[in-house]
């Protein structure tokens, strides 16, 4: 089975890197779900993975994702791509990804339309 290190990122809060076993019992855990998905919306080999099923839920927005052009709700990782299968994020997509989505995000609707608010807290990735 393996562990892998993957790039957790949660609702209002910096993203994290934990150490996960490469399951998919692990993965709804950790993303809280039943059901995942995978996408593939960045040149580099990596795969965003959330709840399927998250838009429908009532979770809290995460981010918004401009290469698939909408938000996420709930947890949602960033993992690497082995030969066939998910695999560890190596350490320069962790640090990249890690700065990109550092800022959590608010969500607010203003006059039907969807507001995305960075909640800067002033601290970087260190």
């Amino acid at each position: 089975m393996g562990r892998m290190k993957v790039l957790l990122i949660k609702p209002m809060e910096h993203p994290q890197v934990v150490d996960i076993e490469n399951s998919l019992k692990e993965f709804y855990r950790i993303l809280d779900c039943d059901c995942i998905t995978a996408t593939y919306p960045w040149e580099e080999r990596a795969a965003l993975v959330t709840d399927d099923n998250g838009l429908f839920t009532e979770k809290s927005f995460s981010r918004y994702i401009p290469e698939l052009e909408q938000p996420i709700k709930g947890n949602f990782f960033i993992c690497g791509l082995g030969e066939e299968d998910f695999a560890e994020l190596p350490q320069d997509l962790i640090r990249k990804f890690r700065e990109r989505f550092w800022v959590p995000e608010a969500f607010v609707s203003m006059f039907g339309q969807m507001a995305v608010i960075q909640m800067d807290d002033g601290t970087k990735p260190e």
